[in-house]
């Protein structure tokens, strides 16, 4: 398991989203889904989101604007990412790497100083290295 170390998320971080209940296997459906509605996803960062609600898993595809009004253009609902201090551990190569997520955010979850009932979150820092975050308490 790499390094878990702390970061700060300083701000709210705006986006807006598409999701599915169908986790995980439709997650990849849901990426190609949203590239293909913003004719790409260039000039944009873009992370995931994992919540439970209830006793169900809701996966979002998040996207920054590139304008405002970006997502009442596409018709699409805003989520804000939750400003504070996250558990963070770097996934290298994670389109090879892809299968070990679920155990990298097992281990975040497990860890002592991790909020009860956290979002999981991925930021796509770029084509080789995503940050997998969980809440601080």
């Amino acid at each position: 398991m790499p390094e878990i170390r702390t970061i700060e998320i300083k701000e709210d971080i705006k986006t807006f989203f598409m999701q599915t209940d169908q986790v995980p296997a439709g997650i990849p459906v849901l990426f190609d889904e949203f590239e293909k509605q913003l004719d790409g996803f260039d000039g944009r960062h873009i992370y995931g989101v994992t919540e439970c609600i209830g006793e169900n898993l809701i996966y979002r595809v998040c996207i920054t604007e590139n304008s405002e009004g970006d997502a009442d253009e596409h018709d699409l609902p805003y989520y804000n990412i939750p400003k504070g201090t996250y558990l963070c551990t770097a996934l290298k190569n994670w389109r090879e790497n892809i299968s070990q997520m679920p155990e990298a955010f097992d281990e975040l979850l497990k860890h002592a100083d991790a909020k009860r009932g956290s979002i999981c979150l991925e930021d796509y820092q770029s084509a080789n290295e995503m940050l997998l975050m969980v809440q601080h308490k």
